[in-house]
């Protein structure tokens, strides 16, 4: 066969795979192919992680009671142990339980709902009346200055409502009274977790106000890995309801934050591992729930990269869309005819403009550029070897970064600080491989390399950003089989480019 049949061949070929999965998942999964068909609900996974010692291990995760009542909560893939759910007066556990084990240990739960309906702090009434809360026992001053406190706050306030919001308000300020201060300090040398919360929660009892700890979640795609937020839930005579002790003022939203554990108590533990710790991802789910159950169930190369847990499944977010930024580069360079500085460069370059925005970006990106290769161009007069010399830029590059960074936030500018989004490797080849073209084919083929490389970037950040390319690259990535076919194909073209069109006019009006 020759070379030319070996190509149709690997184009049709990957082509009816890709296509072929795409059309089963869509046909007979049910997985929506165009995004406007689609339903956004927000998926929260708790991640729980610890370090097992080599015995019998339980670890039990705080639930968020309304999710788990309708059902939208289900364990997500926890291999090798047993699992269950305690129900103890409406407030849910889930508890997982294995024989000896050692290692690290992951363990995850999952709840889905819909966008903007919930926060899951919504005031709740009480199954039974509180007990008073225990007064804390502050010695001599520090006991005077919290009673002084309460004193003045209830003086301007006339519920609890309010007193919650006079005395973070007072909590949170910087320039609070002297008695503040005295039993701010006195909270902070307890090594407790949360000082502030702390102190908010005796203060609240010292007036009569039963308090305890909760915990949310932003509801941010881009924020992976997140801690627990610590919240407060406090009962105003009726109802218990939460709210963040950082904005005293403001109600709970829905379609910001949803409050995960309420009605106090821990919200992990774990016997038999140490280092336990709780973390949350979060993500737009934008297909049914029975889809994606389906879906999680089905055959390998049908679920793909959604039958994983969603904290393993957000690195993916990027990574499914490097393909769409080389195809971008492979329609700009043999196609159009723009040069780049290689392919690599302006697809991370691309990346790095997802998350700082694009004038930013290449200023940014410029600035870098034109001050490394500075430092480059004193390299040169040392004549180094190639590998101690791409060394030392790399270190260049890194010192420029880290200044650059250090220098916008002392000026007030935090977008600086994402400077690090840039690849430090990439950046040190792009300063050396500009260098060796400005020293054999001078300036002006440098910088428009440079300059095309960032007009290929722009162009492959606009076209990632897409969202109805973002769902394909996401829910199918089979269909990155047929953009493998179509760069096949352009990798045979040999004809004129648009930009040669354009510089060999002449010649055809002759």
């Amino acid at each position: 066969m020759t070379a030319h049949g070996k190509l149709l061949t690997a184009v049709f070929s990957l082509t009816m795979v890709g296509g072929g999965l795409a059309a089963y998942k869509s046909q007979k999964i049910g997985v929506p192919f165009l995004e406007g068909e689609q339903v956004d609900e927000w998926l929260v996974e708790a991640k729980v992680s610890f370090l097992a010692i080599g015995k019998k291990v339980k670890a039990r995760l705080s639930l968020p009671s309304d999710a788990v009542q309708q059902g939208a909560g289900q364990e997500a893939g926890s291999l090798g142990y047993h699992y269950d759910v305690e129900n103890d007066r409406d407030e849910y556990t889930a508890v997982w339980s294995a024989q000896e084990r050692d290692e690290g240990q992951a363990l995850y739960y999952r709840v889905r709902f819909k966008q903007g309906l919930v926060s899951g702090g919504e005031p709740k009434a009480a199954l039974e009346q509180p007990a008073k809360p225990d007064v804390p026992k502050l010695p001599g001053s520090l006991g005077a200055a919290a009673q002084g406190i309460v004193s003045q706050a209830k003086k301007v306030s006339s519920d609890p409502d309010s007193l919650f919001v006079a005395l973070f308000k007072q909590i949170n300020d910087t320039s609070s009274s002297q008695e503040f201060v005295l039993v701010k300090r006195h909270y902070e040398k307890q090594a407790v977790t949360n000082p502030e919360i702390a102190m908010g929660i005796d203060l609240l009892g010292l007036a009569g106000v039963p308090a305890r700890l909760a915990y949310g979640v932003f509801l941010n795609e881009e924020n992976a890995g997140q801690a627990p937020l610590p919240l407060l839930e406090y009962y105003d005579g009726a109802f218990w309801k939460v709210r963040n002790p950082l904005e005293p003022s403001k109600l709970l939203d829905g379609r910001e934050l949803f409050v995960w554990h309420r009605g106090g108590g821990p919200l992990l533990d774990v016997t038999g591992g140490e280092n336990s710790r709780v973390s949350f991802t979060v993500a737009k789910d934008r297909i049914p729930l029975a889809t994606l159950t389906d879906l999680s169930d089905s055959p390998f190369l049908i679920s793909t990269i959604l039958a994983l847990p969603v904290s393993e499944r957000a690195v993916f977010r990027y990574i499914v869309l490097i393909p769409l930024g080389a195809f971008v580069v492979v329609i700009m360079r043999n196609i159009i005819g723009i040069p780049t500085l290689g392919t690599f460069m302006p697809v991370l370059l691309a990346l790095a403009l997802l998350e700082i925005k694009p004038v930013q970006g290449i200023i940014m990106f410029s600035i870098l550029v034109g001050a490394g290769l500075w430092f480059r161009f004193l390299l040169s007069r040392m004549n180094l070897l190639v590998v101690p010399r791409v060394a030392a830029c790399v270190v260049i590059v890194t010192l420029l970064m880290m200044l650059m960074g250090v220098m916008s936030f002392q000026l007030g500018f935090s977008v600086g600080i994402k400077i690090t989004l840039f690849p430090m490797i990439i950046i040190a080849w792009t300063l050396e491989r500009m260098s060796l073209i400005w020293e054999e084919e001078g300036k002006r083929s440098a910088f428009s390399q440079v300059f095309g490389s960032i007009i290929v970037a722009v162009c492959a950040y606009y076209f990632m950003r897409v969202s109805q390319i973002q769902y394909w690259a996401y829910y199918f990535p089979e269909l990155l089989l047929v953009l493998l076919a179509v760069i096949l194909l352009i990798g045979r073209y040999t004809g004129y480019r648009f930009s040669e069109l354009i510089r060999f006019k002449t010649f055809s009006n002759a």
